[in-house]
């Protein structure tokens, strides 16, 4: 049967799979907000747990909402923040939006029009870890780490961290706020967590865990705003309130959207990485790689679907020059490149499977990474005929799998 599956910025794949073939073809039902930000502004105006911000407030406060470095759409979410503060008659606050530093200048731009009719008392800040008079000294964690951190998020009143709900034990997810810390850190501290050991060893990722709810403690942040992924991109619900409720039933909504179960192993799986142009990203296909290899069996294959046009960064470089997953990862203990985690996933899913690699690069580059080009909807129907039993998965980097029969996470 043909099978049009959209992927990456823009494209679809025509691929045809024979019905036989096809064990399942998993996508979410969560279908994209059709107006987010009056979906921000309903969620701010409806706080599970805890009283809204015009009643957890009083004039003259400052309402800093700071963002992950993962949202995307950062413009419809200061839509509706400016929506429900005119609605809330919040003109007697002071509202603050914080973005990470690798924001382009022209979403910073376009984020100081979107917050314009809040007039002076509406600032749009974007972080920066180099710069040591931007940054606070907060305290030192129980491990003796000195924490330093940008001084508005020390110095606001009320802070609303806005990240995206993501599974746990997920690829570099570390908690419902860890749209917080590091990345809204200092270059040392930064650097120090770009270890993928964090990402990789459980009794790292736990420690990660705890420093960032220690932090949270310490800032005495008590809400939290999560936005829930869409199918195709995007976000289909936002959740506010309480952080420990908001956080429950954001992990309540993924459950039901984004985690199908899976009846058996397939030979081929194929991974849609979706989410247009920023979500073209090497950190979301490994995100995609790790939800994905446990559901091939031995002596299969992932076909990723891209359209990433990045060159990779200098950790997967490497890998290219390793030999074995074992000496790669004996390498990586030591690395502080921005990628290390995402170089150590391409490595140990190729050590366990092979993976063809669709996207906007050269063959050159992938050659040289051991990812197999796929150039064209044909090429994917033989890699398919091949392996015989084809699982689908859309928007692989959001998805969280289970086989059925054992009831645990992939």
């Amino acid at each position: 049967m043909p099978l049009s599956t959209p992927f990456g910025d823009n494209a679809t794949s025509q691929c045809e799979i024979v019905d036989q073939h096809l064990l399942a073809n998993l996508q979410s039902d969560a279908l994209p907000a059709s107006d987010l930000a009056e979906t921000i502004a309903t969620a701010l105006s409806h706080p599970v747990g805890f009283p809204d911000l015009a009643d957890a407030s009083v004039p003259g406060d400052t309402i800093l909402f700071a963002y992950g470095k993962e949202v995307t759409d950062v413009e419809d979410v200061a839509r509706g923040v400016v929506r429900y503060a005119e609605q809330a008659k919040l003109t007697d606050r002071q509202f603050q939006f914080l973005l990470p530093a690798e924001v382009l200048a022209p979403v910073v731009e376009s984020l100081k029009q979107v917050v314009a009719p809040l007039g002076d008392s509406a600032e749009v800040i974007v972080h920066q870890p180099h710069d040591q008079k931007a940054n606070s000294f907060l305290t030192s964690t129980q491990e003796n780490r000195a924490i330093i951190l940008n001084r508005h998020l020390c110095d606001a009143d009320v802070v609303v961290p806005v990240g995206v709900a993501c599974s746990e034990g997920g690829f570099n997810a570390f908690g419902a706020f860890s749209s917080l810390y590091p990345t809204y850190s200092d270059i040392d501290s930064k650097k120090r967590w770009n270890s993928p050991l964090f990402v990789t060893r459980p009794q790292r990722r736990k420690r990660r865990i705890a420093e960032i709810e220690e932090i949270r403690q310490l800032l005495g942040i008590a809400v939290n705003c999560l936005l829930l992924p869409a199918r195709g991109g995007g976000y289909s619900s936002a959740v506010y309130g309480e952080a420990s409720q908001a956080e429950a039933l954001s992990s309540k909504q993924l459950a039901e959207h984004w985690q199908p179960p899976l009846s058996s192993l397939a030979g081929a799986v194929i991974a849609l990485v979706t989410g247009g142009q920023l979500g073209q990203s090497w950190e979301n296909a490994a995100k995609a790689l790790a939800n994905v290899e446990n559901l091939v069996r031995p002596g299969g294959a992932i076909i990723l679907a891209t359209e990433i046009r990045q060159r990779p960064g200098l950790a997967m470089a490497q890998m290219a020059e390793s030999l074995e997953f074992t000496d790669f990862e004996t390498l990586m203990r030591k690395s502080r490149s921005e990628d290390a985690a995402i170089a150590l996933q391409f490595a140990k899913t190729l050590s366990q499977c092979k993976v063809y690699f669709r996207s906007a690069l050269s063959e050159d580059i992938l050659d040289q990474l051991d990812l197999i080009p796929v150039e064209s909807d044909e090429e994917c129907r033989k890699i398919c005929e091949h392996y015989q039993d084809v699982v689908i998965v859309h928007d692989a980097q959001n998805m969280s799998l289970r086989l059925a029969e054992s009831g645990l996470p992939s």
